[in-house]
């Protein structure tokens, strides 16, 4: 098993909601470049809060053993981890940032800065079955589909995505059965 770190003046970033979306990413980090696709050990993906942007609850990781979520590993300049941290909120205290370690598929490890919502949640829900109010807009959840299929995320792990339960919300039109 093999290490990998952050390069002078750049730093690594594990996505795993709307920023797994190459554009999505790149309207605010135009540094950001693909490196991999990578899992985080002892992790579940779940969705809390509102965001008037998504009009729905966004993404965030919940620590718990033996669970697993997949996101892409993007390498950006040093000089937007600032803008990445005032799109997640951490100035307004909506996400925190950190680092971990994240596994790819031939056990290469990358150390990572990932965010998560500050505000917890307990109650472990299949996302297939999430309450209303912390369902993520149907927008949201297809920018994470297309994102995932575009950098080749397993496809077992694209079709939990496509599982989960969303309010209905959106306007754009995403195709969540292929990439393009």
């Amino acid at each position: 098993m093999s290490t990998s770190t952050k390069k002078d003046n750049k730093f690594l970033y594990f996505a795993y909601g709307s920023n797994l979306l190459a554009a999505r990413i790149r309207i605010s980090n135009p540094s950001a470049e693909f490196v991999d696709i990578g899992r985080l050990e002892n992790y579940r993906l779940d969705f809390l809060g509102y965001s008037k942007i998504w009009d729905g609850s966004p993404a965030t990781i919940i620590s718990t053993d033996n669970s697993h979520v997949w996101g892409v590993i993007w390498e950006l300049s040093n000089e937007h981890l600032e803008t990445l941290d005032r799109q997640e909120g951490v100035d307004k205290g909506i996400y925190l940032g950190f680092y971990v370690d994240v596994i790819n598929e031939t056990g290469t490890v990358y150390h990572c800065r990932v965010y998560q919502q500050t505000k917890n949640i307990d109650n472990h829900v299949p996302l297939s079955e999430l309450p209303e109010d912390r369902r993520p807009s149907l927008t949201y959840l297809k920018i994470m589909v297309k994102g995932a299929l575009e950098c080749g995320i397993p496809a077992n792990y694209i079709e939990s995505l496509k599982n989960i339960k969303h309010n209905g919300q959106g306007s754009i039109n995403i195709e969540m059965n292929k990439a393009g």
